[in-house]
Protein backbone atom coordinates (compact mmCIF):
# COMPACT_ATOMS: atom_id res chain seq x y z
CA UNK A 1 0.00 0.00 0.00
CA UNK A 2 2.02 2.91 -1.32
CA UNK A 3 1.51 6.78 -1.84
CA UNK A 4 2.79 6.99 -5.41
CA UNK A 5 4.14 10.51 -6.48
CA UNK A 6 2.87 13.55 -7.53
CA UNK A 7 1.64 12.40 -11.49
CA UNK A 8 2.21 14.67 -14.75
CA UNK A 9 -0.88 17.17 -14.79
CA UNK A 10 -3.61 15.33 -17.11
CA UNK A 11 -6.18 17.34 -19.36
CA UNK A 12 -9.04 15.24 -18.71
CA UNK A 13 -11.95 16.18 -16.56
CA UNK A 14 -12.09 14.14 -13.04
CA UNK A 15 -15.13 12.89 -11.57
CA UNK A 16 -14.73 12.19 -7.98
CA UNK A 17 -16.89 9.32 -6.07
CA UNK A 18 -17.52 9.37 -2.54
CA UNK A 19 -18.10 6.00 -1.04
CA UNK A 20 -19.54 3.49 -3.07
CA UNK A 21 -19.39 0.35 -1.05
CA UNK A 22 -20.68 -1.95 -3.37
CA UNK A 23 -23.79 0.24 -4.56
CA UNK A 24 -23.21 -0.84 -8.40
CA UNK A 25 -26.90 0.23 -9.33
CA UNK A 26 -26.27 3.71 -7.63
CA UNK A 27 -22.79 4.24 -9.67
CA UNK A 28 -24.14 3.17 -13.02
CA UNK A 29 -27.14 5.94 -11.96
CA UNK A 30 -24.63 8.54 -10.85
CA UNK A 31 -21.98 7.84 -14.32
CA UNK A 32 -25.28 8.43 -16.27
CA UNK A 33 -26.41 11.56 -14.81
CA UNK A 34 -22.57 12.82 -14.84
CA UNK A 35 -22.43 11.69 -18.56
CA UNK A 36 -19.42 10.08 -17.80
CA UNK A 37 -17.06 8.70 -20.81
CA UNK A 38 -14.49 6.01 -20.19
CA UNK A 39 -11.81 7.78 -22.16
CA UNK A 40 -12.46 11.04 -22.04
CA UNK A 41 -13.18 11.90 -18.37
CA UNK A 42 -10.99 10.21 -15.07
CA UNK A 43 -13.37 8.15 -12.67
CA UNK A 44 -11.73 8.08 -9.15
CA UNK A 45 -13.30 7.11 -6.08
CA UNK A 46 -12.42 8.00 -2.87
CA UNK A 47 -11.89 4.77 -1.12
CA UNK A 48 -14.63 2.00 0.31
CA UNK A 49 -16.00 1.09 -3.13
CA UNK A 50 -17.01 -2.26 -1.95
CA UNK A 51 -18.73 -3.59 1.32
CA UNK A 52 -21.71 -3.44 3.31
CA UNK A 53 -23.48 -3.16 -0.26
CA UNK A 54 -24.91 -5.41 -2.28
CA UNK A 55 -22.72 -6.06 -5.68
CA UNK A 56 -19.10 -5.80 -4.66
CA UNK A 57 -18.21 -7.82 -7.88
CA UNK A 58 -20.24 -5.83 -9.75
CA UNK A 59 -18.92 -2.00 -8.55
CA UNK A 60 -14.78 -3.66 -9.42
CA UNK A 61 -16.24 -4.47 -13.22
CA UNK A 62 -17.59 -1.28 -13.46
CA UNK A 63 -14.62 0.55 -12.32
CA UNK A 64 -12.27 -1.91 -14.46
CA UNK A 65 -14.38 -0.98 -17.17
CA UNK A 66 -13.87 2.71 -16.89
CA UNK A 67 -11.13 2.97 -16.54
CA UNK A 68 -11.09 3.64 -12.56
CA UNK A 69 -8.22 5.00 -10.21
CA UNK A 70 -9.42 4.07 -6.91
CA UNK A 71 -7.77 4.87 -3.91
CA UNK A 72 -7.97 2.70 -0.68
CA UNK A 73 -10.70 2.84 1.97
CA UNK A 74 -10.65 1.13 5.64
CA UNK A 75 -12.97 -1.38 3.69
CA UNK A 76 -10.24 -2.48 1.09
CA UNK A 77 -7.51 -2.57 4.19
CA UNK A 78 -9.71 -4.78 5.97
CA UNK A 79 -10.10 -6.72 2.94
CA UNK A 80 -6.48 -6.89 2.78
CA UNK A 81 -5.64 -7.85 5.69
CA UNK A 82 -7.85 -11.25 5.24
CA UNK A 83 -6.52 -11.94 2.29
CA UNK A 84 -2.82 -12.05 3.46
CA UNK A 85 -3.64 -13.50 7.38
CA UNK A 86 -6.06 -15.85 5.58
CA UNK A 87 -8.40 -15.21 9.22
CA UNK A 88 -11.38 -13.62 8.33
CA UNK A 89 -13.35 -11.90 11.44
CA UNK A 90 -17.03 -11.50 12.20
CA UNK A 91 -17.73 -9.25 9.76
CA UNK A 92 -16.85 -10.63 7.01
CA UNK A 93 -19.21 -13.37 6.91
CA UNK A 94 -22.38 -11.18 6.81
CA UNK A 95 -24.35 -11.03 3.50
CA UNK A 96 -23.24 -7.73 2.66
CA UNK A 97 -19.56 -8.58 2.81
CA UNK A 98 -17.17 -8.03 -0.42
CA UNK A 99 -15.69 -11.37 1.49
CA UNK A 100 -18.20 -13.62 0.79
CA UNK A 101 -19.85 -12.09 -2.39
CA UNK A 102 -16.13 -12.31 -4.09
CA UNK A 103 -15.37 -16.03 -2.62
CA UNK A 104 -19.09 -16.97 -3.72
CA UNK A 105 -18.34 -15.06 -7.51
CA UNK A 106 -14.15 -16.97 -7.14
CA UNK A 107 -12.99 -13.46 -8.11
CA UNK A 108 -11.68 -13.39 -4.35
CA UNK A 109 -7.64 -14.21 -5.30
CA UNK A 110 -7.86 -11.98 -8.38
CA UNK A 111 -9.88 -9.19 -7.04
CA UNK A 112 -7.41 -8.74 -4.02
CA UNK A 113 -4.44 -8.93 -6.38
CA UNK A 114 -5.84 -5.67 -7.70
CA UNK A 115 -7.00 -3.88 -5.03
CA UNK A 116 -3.74 -4.70 -3.13
CA UNK A 117 -2.19 -2.51 -6.13
CA UNK A 118 -4.13 0.71 -4.95
CA UNK A 119 -2.79 3.63 -3.47
CA UNK A 120 -3.45 5.39 -0.81
CA UNK A 121 -3.13 9.01 -1.75
CA UNK A 122 -3.51 10.00 -5.48
CA UNK A 123 -2.37 13.60 -6.44
CA UNK A 124 -2.98 16.80 -8.72
CA UNK A 125 -1.64 19.86 -9.62
CA UNK A 126 -4.54 21.12 -7.14
CA UNK A 127 -6.17 18.52 -5.18
CA UNK A 128 -5.57 15.47 -3.16
CA UNK A 129 -7.75 12.19 -2.94
CA UNK A 130 -7.39 10.15 0.32
CA UNK A 131 -10.25 8.38 1.84
CA UNK A 132 -10.06 9.88 5.45
CA UNK A 133 -8.08 12.67 6.17
CA UNK A 134 -4.45 14.43 5.90
CA UNK A 135 -1.97 14.55 8.94
CA UNK A 136 -2.04 17.97 10.17
CA UNK A 137 2.22 18.26 9.90
CA UNK A 138 3.19 14.84 8.23
CA UNK A 139 3.45 14.48 4.33
CA UNK A 140 1.05 11.72 2.72
CA UNK A 141 4.12 9.66 2.14
CA UNK A 142 5.54 9.71 5.61
CA UNK A 143 1.59 8.86 7.82
CA UNK A 144 0.56 5.37 8.39
CA UNK A 145 -2.23 4.00 6.32
CA UNK A 146 -4.60 4.06 9.13
CA UNK A 147 -3.93 7.61 9.78
CA UNK A 148 -4.86 8.36 6.04
CA UNK A 149 -7.98 5.87 6.08
CA UNK A 150 -9.63 6.03 9.38
CA UNK A 151 -8.82 9.58 10.98
CA UNK A 152 -12.18 12.16 11.77
CA UNK A 153 -10.77 13.70 14.68
CA UNK A 154 -7.19 14.46 15.84
CA UNK A 155 -5.75 17.65 17.83
CA UNK A 156 -3.13 20.17 16.04
CA UNK A 157 -0.38 17.35 16.52
CA UNK A 158 -2.16 14.48 14.72
CA UNK A 159 -3.32 12.67 17.88
CA UNK A 160 -6.56 10.98 17.62
CA UNK A 161 -8.69 10.06 20.50
CA UNK A 162 -9.60 6.80 21.79
CA UNK A 163 -12.98 5.46 21.85
CA UNK A 164 -14.31 7.87 20.26
CA UNK A 165 -17.44 6.33 18.16
CA UNK A 166 -18.18 7.77 14.21
CA UNK A 167 -21.60 7.91 14.85
CA UNK A 168 -21.00 11.05 17.65
CA UNK A 169 -20.92 14.24 15.38
CA UNK A 170 -19.74 16.23 18.29
CA UNK A 171 -15.67 16.01 18.53
CA UNK A 172 -14.63 14.53 22.11
CA UNK A 173 -12.96 17.37 24.51
CA UNK A 174 -9.76 18.49 23.08
CA UNK A 175 -10.16 17.39 19.55
CA UNK A 176 -10.89 18.90 16.43
CA UNK A 177 -12.36 17.58 12.96
CA UNK A 178 -9.03 16.93 11.13
CA UNK A 179 -9.38 19.14 8.35
CA UNK A 180 -9.56 21.91 10.90
CA UNK A 181 -6.15 21.60 11.15
CA UNK A 182 -5.27 21.64 7.24
CA UNK A 183 -3.59 24.67 5.88
CA UNK A 184 -2.27 23.45 2.05
CA UNK A 185 -3.19 25.11 -1.07
CA UNK A 186 -4.64 22.27 -2.73
CA UNK A 187 -8.48 21.49 -2.27
CA UNK A 188 -8.81 17.90 -0.20
CA UNK A 189 -11.30 15.25 -1.48
CA UNK A 190 -12.05 12.62 0.64
CA UNK A 191 -14.95 10.21 1.92
CA UNK A 192 -15.17 7.98 5.26
CA UNK A 193 -17.71 10.27 7.49
CA UNK A 194 -21.17 9.34 6.36
CA UNK A 195 -22.78 10.57 9.62
CA UNK A 196 -21.50 14.17 8.73
CA UNK A 197 -22.67 13.56 4.79
CA UNK A 198 -21.97 16.38 2.50
CA UNK A 199 -19.10 18.15 3.36
CA UNK A 200 -18.12 21.48 1.71
CA UNK A 201 -16.10 23.58 3.85
CA UNK A 202 -12.66 25.88 2.66
CA UNK A 203 -9.71 23.60 0.90
CA UNK A 204 -11.73 20.65 2.11
CA UNK A 205 -14.83 18.21 -0.19
CA UNK A 206 -15.98 15.44 1.56
CA UNK A 207 -18.36 13.35 -0.52
CA UNK A 208 -19.50 10.45 1.72
CA UNK A 209 -22.78 10.77 1.75
CA UNK A 210 -24.24 7.49 2.88
CA UNK A 211 -25.38 5.62 -0.11
CA UNK A 212 -25.22 2.38 1.58
CA UNK A 213 -26.95 3.50 4.44
CA UNK A 214 -30.00 4.65 2.03
CA UNK A 215 -28.92 8.64 1.31
CA UNK A 216 -27.04 9.33 -1.73
CA UNK A 217 -24.11 8.95 -3.99
CA UNK A 218 -22.19 11.60 -4.75
CA UNK A 219 -19.92 13.13 -7.59
CA UNK A 220 -17.95 16.12 -7.76
CA UNK A 221 -16.38 17.30 -11.42
CA UNK A 222 -13.11 18.55 -11.06
CA UNK A 223 -11.94 21.15 -12.11
CA UNK A 224 -15.58 22.17 -12.69
CA UNK A 225 -16.32 21.58 -9.26
CA UNK A 226 -19.95 20.77 -9.79
CA UNK A 227 -21.73 17.93 -7.64
CA UNK A 228 -23.71 15.05 -9.22
CA UNK A 229 -26.16 12.83 -6.85
CA UNK A 230 -28.35 9.83 -6.79
CA UNK A 231 -30.46 8.66 -4.65
CA UNK A 232 -29.83 4.95 -3.08
CA UNK A 233 -32.32 2.65 -4.08
CA UNK A 234 -33.04 1.38 -0.90
CA UNK A 235 -31.25 0.93 2.40
CA UNK A 236 -28.80 -2.00 2.73
CA UNK A 237 -27.26 -1.09 5.79
CA UNK A 238 -28.83 0.48 8.88
CA UNK A 239 -27.59 3.35 10.25
CA UNK A 240 -26.77 4.51 13.70
CA UNK A 241 -26.43 8.17 14.71
CA UNK A 242 -27.86 11.06 12.08
CA UNK A 243 -29.05 10.45 8.56
CA UNK A 244 -26.39 11.79 6.28
CA UNK A 245 -26.86 15.07 5.21
CA UNK A 246 -27.80 15.70 1.60
CA UNK A 247 -27.76 18.49 -1.41
CA UNK A 248 -30.69 20.43 -1.78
Amino acid sequence: MTVPPQAAADPRPILFVGDIQGCVRELDALLARAGFRPGEHRLLPVGDTINRGPDAVGVLERLRACGAEPILGNHERGLLEIWRTGHAPAWAHGEHSAYVQLVRAGRWEAAMAEIAGWPLVREGPDWIAVHAGLHPHLPPQATGADFLTEVRWCDAQGRRPEGASKAHLDPPPGYRPWYAFYRGTRIVVFGHWAQRGLIIEGRVRGLDTGCVYGGRLTGLWWPEARLVQVDALRTYRAVTGPVPRRME
